[in-house]
């Protein structure tokens, strides 16, 4: 494990982009600059093993704490540069999740950091919300190769903020809390973000809050160590449908039941799909 040198708030990225409207929270991060065509052979030839990279390149692509192995709240380095939220389970499969904008297609090959210095292709992207990703609708599923999960192990738990324990089922304004691996203006190494939720409804919430590039699909909890609420996929959200809210996620609940799949909490113990009864967001 590793932990980057400063934890500072990413206001500076929500100001840049405050006149544009709704913006993907994982705008302008490209895969780690690593993945080049070599490296996408190297992967592919070494299989659930992985490839070394040195660690100051993986340190700039993926700033913060890498638990090891699969991890909720891992960094993801392709095809985006994105965050990973939390650990699903189907009964027979296992699957790590991120923001539907963080990939392209089902059957997608997705690689993430599985410890200090090494990379890995994990899995394929099995699930996925429809559409390009908007706020409430914006989640996809990466099915963990089984050899990975044997190779270094699947964690559940997220760095530093910890969790998760149980969904959010509530309507009403919430604390959240989210760790990314974006990274920005005026953002240091990895990151714990706060803010309070005031628009929660079935399909997706907002908050105030601060973001970065490359937080996108990170997990949301409604406290340290407590349950998930959904992921972060957007740092400018609809006035109008979220008013006063400068960030937005999917909820949880809604990704679970579409998907048909248990959240794995950080003690090992499921907590199966429910529902809400909040109300969509306004379109």
């Amino acid at each position: 494990m590793r932990i980057g040198p400063g934890v500072v708030l990413a206001l500076a990225c929500a100001l840049v982009v405050a006149m544009t409207g709704t913006a993907a929270a994982s705008e302008g991060r490209e895969p780690a600059r690593f993945m080049k065509p070599n490296m996408e052979k190297k992967l592919s030839k070494k299989g659930a093993k992985g490839v070394s990279i040195p660690l100051a390149a993986l340190n700039t692509e993926c700033p913060g704490v890498q638990s090891p192995g699969v991890s909720a709240g891992g960094c993801i380095v392709a095809p985006a540069g994105c965050t990973a939220n939390f650990i699903f389970t189907d009964g027979a499969s296992q699957y790590v999740g991120t923001a539907r904008h963080c990939v392209d297609r089902i059957g997608q090959t997705v690689t993430m950091q599985v410890d200090t210095t090494t990379i890995a292709d994990v899995g394929t992207v099995s699930h996925m919300t429809p559409g390009d990703g908007e706020p409430g609708n914006d989640w996809a599923l990466i099915k963990i190769d089984p050899a990975v999960a044997a190779e270094w192990g699947v964690n559940p738990a997220m760095p530093v903020i910890g969790g998760p324990q149980g969904v959010y089922t509530g309507c009403g304004p919430t604390p959240v809390f989210h760790y990314g691996h974006g990274y920005g203006v005026a953002v240091g190494q990895g990151k714990v973000e706060a803010g309070l939720a005031t628009n929660v409804f079935d399909d997706g919430y907002g908050w105030t809050g601060a973001g970065a590039p490359g937080d996108s699909g990170s997990g949301v909890l409604t406290a340290p160590g407590g349950p998930a609420i959904g992921n972060f996929t957007h740092l400018i959200v609809d006035l109008g449908a979220y008013p006063g809210s400068d960030l937005a996620g999917m909820r949880i609940t809604k990704a679970m039941s579409q998907f048909g799949v248990s959240l794995v909490n950080a003690d090992g113990s499921t907590t199966g799909p429910s529902s809400t009864s909040c109300g969509n967001a306004p379109s």
